[in-house]
């Protein structure tokens, strides 16, 4: 007669991120960067009200358990959530508007064809050399380009619906009034294009 086979045991699943988040802490400072990908350490700090030892600690110990990563970005280290919808090919785009005066660069140019320096300047407060220090790096970015017609230089924004989508897709996490005031007027002139295209249907 065989012997009796113990009975395998089962083993219960173990979600290492579910013990992770379970820290109130944790989730709080997984949540913010869930919710506002891109963010650097200084404004997971603002949001999160931790001392700075704590959310270091904290933000090591997320990316050990795969549910943050960084990535550098000059002299910030960007923070995103493995887990979330991955940017790809955005990321880059939203670290630059992750900075405020890169930000409504971005803002003024959706609003218009083109602007000169001098302009953009004007528009977000700042002296021209500053102006045309950002732009410089989204040039090199190939987010904004330059035309230039005999000495006169004027930039647009090479995709403007690709960078007004991802403005609009995480309008939230900016906690920006010019960001919310741009949302609400394009929400205003989608629902006023709607309303023609139906007027439109309806005379057919």
């Amino acid at each position: 007669m065989q012997p009796m086979q113990p009975e395998a045991q089962e083993i219960p699943y173990f979600d290492e991120a579910k013990e992770a988040l379970a820290l109130g802490v944790r989730n709080k400072i997984y949540k913010v960067v869930e919710g506002a990908p891109g963010l650097h350490f200084r404004e997971i700090q603002r949001r999160t009200n931790l001392a700075i030892g704590s959310l270091q600690y904290h933000l090591e110990y997320l990316q050990k358990k795969h549910l943050l990563r960084a990535e550098r970005e000059g002299k910030f280290v960007r923070y995103y959530a493995i887990r979330a919808p991955d940017l790809g090919a955005d990321t880059q785009l939203m670290n630059l508007l992750r900075q405020q005066s890169i930000r409504r660069i971005a803002l003024f140019l959706l609003t218009r064809k083109r602007a000169s320096n001098a302009a953009i300047a004007a528009a977000i407060g700042v002296s021209p050399s500053t102006a045309s220090w950002h732009i410089d790096k989204l040039i090199k970015t190939n987010i904004v380009a330059k035309k230039r017609r005999g000495r006169k230089c004027s930039f647009y924004l090479v995709e403007p619906d690709r960078v007004r989508n991802l403005i609009l897709n995480y309008r939230k996490s900016f906690l920006d009034e010019l960001v919310d005031g741009f949302a609400e007027i394009w929400d205003q002139m989608e629902v006023a294009n709607a309303a023609k295209e139906s007027a439109r249907a309806r005379k057919k």
